[in-house]
């Protein structure tokens, strides 16, 4: 059975606790990495990513040094300094083994000790150092080798799937641009596609994040350049989406909220309630609520981009706007 991203995060806090290292398995582009970055920083904890198919075994060890102690000479190795130090890297934190399914047979014969025993030869990992891994499958086309049995059965498993809710989440967070936002609430199966096997550039997580960036540039370029991104099919429907929109400013809407444009195409609303969502403050939160409790544009709407606000910026929740929103909407749990 697969996870979401946020899904397998909770099952992460859970293994980490217990010391059994856990390997987040999904198609490329997906989050895997970040979120094994996410659970880090949840934790508060220090966090090294590690790529091992960029290693060879005896990089490992480290550097060796002849010593002569009694007239008998014997070999030590320097840490390398990837290995996490308490005095510099603190008592607790992730390494994650990145990849790790594109590692050779011999590093992952190498890996062994260090997945179980949190060791590689004389370098001790010290306690509080969580060891997890993540990576694609051979099913994904992305580079991944055949694992052996031995390494496999030292973890325990999540297999993660795009999911557009996490994707929304995360995209408010971090402040995609609504565009984007926008049309992965209208087109949700776009979130992550690999159909047409030969494409480089095919829709994902990583991929709009990457979008999120060029949405403002000029519109004579901006097809081109999400092109390179996520490929000419999603590409066409992204640059086909933004040429619909007739979007009102938010200078616009804490203007005049009572009279300012709604567009009436769903498409359009589900950017106009990402938008709204991405520009709501403390400040104009009151202008903003009277915009969206306005019929024409629609109770689904006004819920989708209130609640995507709280999620970016909980201290709304706090304001009196906030309150008179709940209270209109009692029978929903918010």
């Amino acid at each position: 059975m697969s996870e979401t991203i946020k899904s397998a995060k909770e099952l992460c806090h859970y293994y980490m606790r217990a010391g059994i290292p856990a390997y987040m398995e999904g198609k490329p582009g997906v989050g895997k990495s970040e979120a094994w970055r996410q659970v880090a920083d949840e934790e508060k904890i220090g966090f090294i990513d590690l790529r091992l198919a960029q290693m060879d075994p005896v990089d490992l060890r480290g550097l060796p040094s002849l010593h002569n102690a009694k007239e008998v000479l014997y070999t030590t190795w320097a840490r390398p300094d990837f290995w996490p130090v308490v005095a510099r890297d603190g008592e607790r934190g992730i390494i994650l083994f990145d990849e790790l399914g594109d590692c050779s047979k011999a590093m992952q014969s190498a890996a062994y000790q260090i997945i179980l025993d949190g060791r590689a030869g004389p370098h001790v990992i010290p306690p509080g150092w969580y060891r997890a891994a993540a990576g694609n499958s051979q099913a994904h086309r992305a580079g991944a080798q055949a694992m052996s049995t031995a390494l496999a059965n030292r973890f325990a498993w999540l297999f993660v799937e795009p999911d557009p809710e996490c994707f929304w989440d995360y995209g408010n967070k971090m402040g995609f641009h609504h565009y984007v936002i926008g049309f992965i609430k209208f087109r949700p199966k776009l979130l992550h596609s690999m159909e047409g096997a030969t494409e480089k550039a095919f829709p994902s997580p990583r991929a709009w994040e990457r979008v999120s960036r060029l949405c403002d540039a000029p519109a004579d370029m901006r097809f081109r350049l999400v092109r390179g991104l996520v490929g000419d099919g999603a590409a066409g429907e992204f640059n086909s989406f933004i040429k619909t929109l007739d979007l009102p400013s938010i200078e616009d809407i804490e203007a005049d909220p009572k009279h300012c444009h709604i567009p009436k195409e769903p498409s359009v609303k589900w950017a106009l309630a990402a938008m709204v969502a991405r520009y709501a403050t403390r400040k104009n939160l009151a202008k903003i609520f009277e915009y969206t409790k306005r019929e024409e544009f629609g109770r689904d709407f006004a819920i989708c981009s209130a609640l995507d606000a709280s999620k970016r910026d909980p201290s709304i929740c706090e304001t009196a706007a906030w309150v008179q929103f709940a209270n209109r909407n009692q029978d929903l749990q918010l």
